[in-house]
């Protein structure tokens, strides 16, 4: 059984100026980043690939924050640990605070470090028509692909967002693991069908190529979340997740009553106090 964690932007000390407003909850301080992963020291911490054994933990980053670069990475390789950074392609060389095109080069040549997509525009994929979907699935591969000069065959959806068609657009797109973010854990062998399961060469990498339609699940690591809660999700701690995972159905049920729309603009109020 396996935990993903989801991170995004990291910040030091106290100065946040670099992270937007709307995502300082998810936004994470160095120190605490420290903390978690020499919590994670036991742990066998990697990707979901076939050159080592079925990882305890999965690190992973969304939307390609500079920090990912500047902090995480190197936090990561002193550790031996390896992580999937999802970038949002229409991000790099436009949006302050986020990785250009040369920073993204250098994080795809460090070892164990696998770049993804996370969509061109960030728009939610379940708003979005069959041909805009395909248009952002296979645009930003593309981009990332020519920008790293490595295969991009990942790919985390922007807010978790999709639907059916999103799904059924992925293979033909290129895809070989896509991640969600409802809450839980995941079992290998339900995933990826191991040992089966054929595998994809991303140039040093080789990932395992996903057998279930459904997204891999994650769990997000929030600002503030307490070295307490980090430790009862990645032991893992069952009652944890199962109490999560209700609230990610409340959630899901108010998202769906109000429109990602309204439900997005509740969320940047919110997130303002």
């Amino acid at each position: 059984m396996s935990v993903v964690l989801m991170y995004h932007a990291l910040y030091r000390g106290e100065d946040t100026t670099a992270i937007d407003q709307e995502d300082l909850p998810y936004a994470v301080s160095e120190a605490n980043f420290i903390a978690q992963l020499d919590l994670l020291k036991a742990k066998n911490v990697g990707l979901f690939d076939s050159d080592s054994s079925v990882p305890d933990i999965i690190i992973t980053f969304d939307d390609g924050h500079q920090s990912n670069l500047d902090i995480a990475a190197p936090l990561l390789q002193a550790r031996g640990m390896s992580a999937y950074f999802f970038i949002t392609s229409n991000f790099i060389d436009q949006r302050s605070g986020f990785m250009s095109g040369e920073q993204l080069r250098r994080l795809a040549q460090m070892p164990g470090m696998s770049i993804g997509s996370h969509g061109v525009t960030h728009q939610f994929f379940d708003d979005l028509t069959v041909d805009e979907s395909r248009t952002e699935l296979v645009d930003s591969r593309t981009h990332l692909e020519l920008l790293t000069g490595m295969s991009c065959q990942s790919i985390s959806f922007p807010g978790g967002r999709y639907n059916e068609q999103t799904l059924d657009l992925l293979k033909a797109a290129g895809y070989r693991q896509w991640f969600g973010s409802e809450i839980g854990t995941v079992s290998e062998a339900l995933c990826f069908n191991s040992p089966e399961t054929p595998s994809v060469d991303i140039d040093e990498q080789t990932l395992l190529v996903q057998q279930q339609q459904n997204p891999i699940s994650r769990v997000a690591v929030r600002r503030n979340t307490t070295l307490e809660e980090f430790e009862r999700m990645t032991r893992p701690d069952e009652s944890y997740f199962r109490r999560h995972r209700r609230r990610g159905q409340i959630k899901l049920l108010v998202r769906r009553l109000l429109g990602n729309r309204l439900y997005h603009g509740l969320y940047k109020i919110l997130s303002a106090r």
